[in-house]
């Protein structure tokens, strides 16, 4: 099952376009991964700080990211800012190269990141730069400040932007989670009513939903990475052990 294997990992990297993203495509998961032992780091592309109706982004970035250390410290996960520009994420070989960084130097068993079908630019770009940092991360022929990793599964997550024909494939029980869930997103101002979107409401009863669906108190829903990504991303991979095939 996927849910034993996210549990089973020592490392997972949730990669977000925006601070806030992560908290809400895997931030149930990642508090209950962690309570569990595992190294969970959240690794913001930006900090969404164009979104604020009143603030310059000089000076959302910074509140932002104070809100999501402070989330961060709440899940009780690791925390990385890319400082990328909102709204301009660049979906390009160098940026992905920065992803593949931080890929490599973490180590990951498991990363999650944003589902491709969306209207917001900026998850798009997310979601290729990071399947695109796996591949450069897999190649053991280039040269970078750590040596090749290839990560043993890509989730995508579920958000209200990303649904352009997202499958919810996988149900996973976040029901341990969840409460630290609920007070790490309150950290945020944009959690607290700044957006006209009801966040909390909205990701709150989707994650009971899914968990109705699981047979729990609280899931999130995840689709995988296709048979062929999974097939070519581990042609880099350590040759499998066959001694005890037919």
């Amino acid at each position: 099952m996927i849910e034993d294997k996210v549990y089973a990992a020592r490392s997972i990297l949730v990669v977000g376009a925006h601070a806030f993203d992560a908290e809400v495509i895997a931030g149930p998961l990642a508090a209950a991964a962690a309570k569990n032992g595992a190294q969970v780091t959240f690794l913001h592309l930006s900090m969404g700080e164009q979104g604020h109706p009143c603030l310059i982004p000089e000076h959302y970035s910074a509140q932002k990211e104070d809100e999501a250390a402070k989330a961060a410290a709440r899940l009780g996960v690791g925390m990385r800012n890319m400082k990328l520009r909102d709204a301009f994420l660049p979906n390009d070989n160098a940026t992905a190269l920065q992803v593949c960084d931080v890929i490599r130097e973490m180590r990951p068993e498991v990363v999650i990141t944003h589902w491709h079908g969306s209207w917001h630019k900026d998850h798009r770009a997310a979601a290729q730069l990071t399947q695109t940092g796996i591949f450069f991360s897999a190649l053991p022929t280039l040269k970078r400040a750590h040596p090749a990793h290839t990560p043993q599964l890509l989730l995508f997550g579920e958000n209200w932007e990303d649904d352009e024909g997202f499958r919810p494939e996988h149900l996973v029980d976040v029901s341990a989670g969840f409460d630290a869930w609920q007070k790490a997103v309150m950290e945020y101002e944009l959690a607290r009513g700044l957006s006209s979107f009801p966040y909390v409401d909205y990701y709150s009863a989707l994650y009971r939903l899914r968990g109705c669906l699981r047979g729990t108190r609280h899931a999130q829903a995840f689709a995988a990475a296709s048979h062929s990504w999974n097939a070519g991303s581990g042609l880099f991979a350590p040759p499998a052990d066959r001694s005890h095939d037919t």
